[in-house]
């Protein structure tokens, strides 16, 4: 009889402290590996060829013309080209096949320093269409 006198007291009373603590180490667990997964895939995933610039796609300048849309020139396997980004659909506005403009972006990519390389290209371009001189 003794036992199940004393079995009550012990169902009344839960042992919180030890669960909170078996609750925290497995939820630190959980965090962790979860880091080391997303870790491990930006670390194998992304250093692919085309991921990294060198590969045979580079983004060379993006400009966003509003939030959702996009002008962007791109460097396919050595050939130049603009493309517009919305988000349906991705269009080829234009190649870039005259050398002088392929010159003038190989030199500002040399020269980048930061953000703003399209806006200088495009304003180059338009710089060297209204020049007085060439007319």
């Amino acid at each position: 009889m003794d036992k199940l006198a004393k079995a009550p007291e012990a169902l009344s009373q839960p042992d919180l402290w030890g669960a909170g603590i078996k609750t925290v180490a497995m939820l630190s667990i959980v965090v962790a590996v979860l880091i080391v997964v997303l870790f491990l895939i930006k670390r194998f995933v992304y250093n692919r060829p085309g991921f990294v610039q060198g590969g045979l796609i580079d983004m060379i300048s993006l400009y966003h013309v509003s939030p959702k849309e996009r002008i962007g020139l791109v460097d396919v396997a050595g050939e130049k080209l603009v493309i517009g980004i919305t988000p349906e659909k991705i269009t080829c506005l234009t190649q870039i096949t005259n050398p002088e403009v392929d010159n003038k972006i190989d030199q500002a990519r040399q020269g980048k320093v930061g953000k703003g390389l399209f806006k200088k290209i495009l304003n180059a371009s338009v710089e060297d269409r209204s020049d007085p001189d060439d007319q």
